[in-house]
């Protein structure tokens, strides 16, 4: 009962713990977090304050050039005011003007039309005059030809020769002259005629010179009005401009104090964030997306025994050195902060058992959680914190080493009654009603429970201990399964299991500690059994296989040993499927179908698999109908060293 008891209070001390180290976890990645959105704001605020006084100053010259072009603006509008009330008067006098064309133009087409009258007054006078001319021609022909009769009577009449000379001479010149006059009166139609048409064209000239002075009028006084009204609106614009700048100068200001409020808060929450960085109780190490030590707080110096100025800028692999129990350094493609630089974004990179190396060359146990920090989806870096837990695994090794003594303790006796039931219950002793044998049966079945669990908590403590010794020998690996299945055939036959086993040929002998793999088939096999429905089915199969062990160096081709064991029961639960190789553990959705197990089977599997040199791991599926579990275990297939399991 007290060891129970011991145990509950150390798996509670234990349980408290890590919940203290997810809740410091939850708080450090927050800060992280916080602490390069501040970093970010800051300088976004930094870059926005320049920015800002570089508008204000632009705004400043832009306010000086607009209050220069406000004054020219007034000016040009003052002129422009003298030219538009000059553009006025210059309007009536045009539009006075234009009233006095327009009068003359009226005069002129009354003239015209007067002048067109007197034109074809003249024309009719011409061809009156054309007519008399033409009868005038006739006269002076008839005239010739009473000369030509006057001239034979005054030959007839005996006139003397000179007198009808001097006659007819005279008819002669009058006719010319009458001619002449003719000609004289058809030019001076024909000039009138002229004339007539030229002032017709005169008069259109000055109807259409009217028509465009007076649409000039109209053109200019839109032109004033235009420029009036674009006066106002330059005066307006110029109002607004002031006003404007006077926001923008207000608001400058307000900015400006904002501005300088939200950088103090900024620089006192980092500051405060980076108090509570340096005070937290665990070591914390940042670095940057190279692996560079960015940061390191006041517990990881301590604890390391160095100063942040000999770690900082400096390759965490080389600046930080961490190693394994036995003092080797971790691979680097082991390490937890590289694992986090190259891991997905949500997955934080947990170590059971590392060791750091002190300035001083001793070396203290950690336990360490590596966190990549993401920004835009991209690693910027690396959060690493650790925790000496040195006085841990000193309780630990306490209880280890109670739990191993009080076990001792008890297999004695437990084995007596073991023995002594045995042999009552072969009447060795005496004959036995059924009665007394069932009850008898009880006490043997519960005291070989007890006898189980003395051996497991022996093997653990042995391998917690470091005392377990691993003696690889010539081993028959499809014998030893074999018999082991043998073992469990009673069970599987009384649940009417289907089950298949299968073993590679070309393995013959293999160097392996028989005793232990007959554990780790044995625990593995009895679980599949265990957890199995009646009428499943399980499959073994035992091959070979390129896939690499837990320990196989890079590079490396080396054949391994797969075990195979898979069955159709009832699966692990996604959300314990990762507790699953840890003490004690048993998952929820069994613990009704099976009230015998111990929950050490798969951790005593998993410290003697990956310290042989090998890898355990499993698929299942609580959803899939049988589906059920598959277990790998994966050994190298070569000679095993004499060694302990630490």
């Amino acid at each position: 009962m007290i060891e129970q008891n011991t145990i509950l209070e150390s798996n509670n001390v234990i349980l408290s713990l890590k919940i203290l180290a997810r809740e410091k976890e939850i708080v450090r990645r927050k800060l992280a977090v916080t602490a390069v959105k501040l970093a970010a704001t800051a300088k976004k605020l930094a870059i926005t304050a320049k920015e800002k006084e570089s508008v204000r100053r632009k705004l400043a010259i832009t306010a000086k050039e607009k209050e220069s072009v406000r004054r020219k603006l007034a000016i040009t509008a003052k002129k422009l005011a003298i030219t538009a009330a000059k553009l006025a008067v210059t309007a009536k006098e045009k539009e006075s003007v234009r009233r006095r064309l327009a009068i003359t133009a009226s005069k002129l087409a009354a003239t015209a039309e007067k002048l067109a009258i007197t034109a074809k007054e003249k024309e009719s006078v011409r061809r009156r005059l054309a007519i008399t001319a033409a009868k005038l021609a006739v006269t002076a022909a008839k005239l010739v030809v009473t000369a030509a009769k006057l001239a034979a009577t005054a030959e007839k009449l005996a006139v003397t020769a000179e007198e009808k000379e001097s006659v007819r001479r005279k008819l002669a010149i009058t006719a010319e002259e009458k001619e002449d006059v003719r000609r004289k009166l058809v030019i001076t139609a024909a000039e009138l005629a002229v004339t007539a048409e030229e002032k017709e064209d005169v008069r259109r000239k000055l109807v259409i010179t009217a028509a465009k002075l007076a649409l000039a009028a109209e053109e200019k006084e839109s032109v004033r009005r235009k420029l009036a009204i674009t006066a106002e609106e330059k005066e307006d614009v110029r109002r607004k401009l002031v006003i404007t700048a006077e926001e923008l100068k207000v608001s400058y200001k307000t900015l400006e104090k904002k501005v300088l409020e939200r950088t103090e808060s900024l620089e006192m929450a980092r500051a405060k964030e980076e108090a509570i960085l340096l005070s937290i109780g665990d070591g914390i190490i940042a670095t940057d997306e190279k692996g560079n030590i960015i940061f390191i707080n006041k517990t990881a110096e301590k604890l390391l025994g160095k100063k942040s100025k000999e770690v900082l800028g400096k390759f965490f692999y080389e600046a930080v050195v961490l190693v394994d129990k036995k003092g080797a350094p971790i691979q680097l493609e082991n390490h937890p902060v590289k694992m986090a630089l190259l891991n997905k974004p949500t997955t934080a990179i947990t170590g059971a058992i590392y060791y750091h190396l002190r300035k001083n060359k001793t070396i203290f146990p950690v336990v360490i959680t590596a966190t990549p920090v993401m920004l835009d989806g991209k690693v910027i870096g690396t959060i690493k914190v650790f925790r000496d837990v040195t006085f841990e695994r000193e309780i630990d090794k306490a209880k280890t080493e109670f739990v191993s003594l009080a076990s001792h303790q008890l297999r004695t006796p437990l084995s007596t009654v073991s023995w002594y039931a045995e042999m009552l219950l072969t009447e060795d002793m005496g004959h036995l009603n059924k009665k007394q044998k069932k009850y008898l049966g009880a006490v043997y079945s519960s005291n070989q429970r007890m006898v189980e669990l003395v051996n497991a908590l022996l093997d653990v403590s042995s391998l917690e201990l470091g005392t377990f010794v691993i003696e690889p020998e010539q081993t028959d690996i499809c014998k030893l399964t074999e018999n082991v299945i043998h073992e469990q055939r009673p069970q599987i036959d009384a649940k009417k299991m289907v089950f298949s086993f299968s073993c590679d040929e070309k393995i013959s002998l293999v160097q392996a500690d028989p005793k232990l793999l007959h554990m780790v088939m044995q625990n593995i096999l009895s679980n599949a059994v265990k957890y199995t429905p009646e009428g499943g089915k399980i499959d073994f199969s035992i091959s070979l296989t390129d896939l690499p062990s837990h320990k196989t160096l890079k590079g490396q081709n080396t054949k391994n040993i797969l075990l195979k064991i898979s069955d159709t029961g009832y699966g692990i639960p996604k959300n314990q499927q990762d507790k699953i190789f840890t003490k004690l553990f048993r998952a929820d959705n069994v613990l009704d179908k099976d009230t015998d197990g111990t929950g050490l089977g798969l951790y005593i599997v998993k410290s003697i698999v990956e310290n042989s040199g090998g890898k355990v791991w499993f698929t299942s599926s609580e959803v899939e109908k049988n589906k059920g579990t598959t277990f790998f275990v994966s050994l190298p297939f070569n000679e095993i060293e004499k060694v302990n399991v630490l």
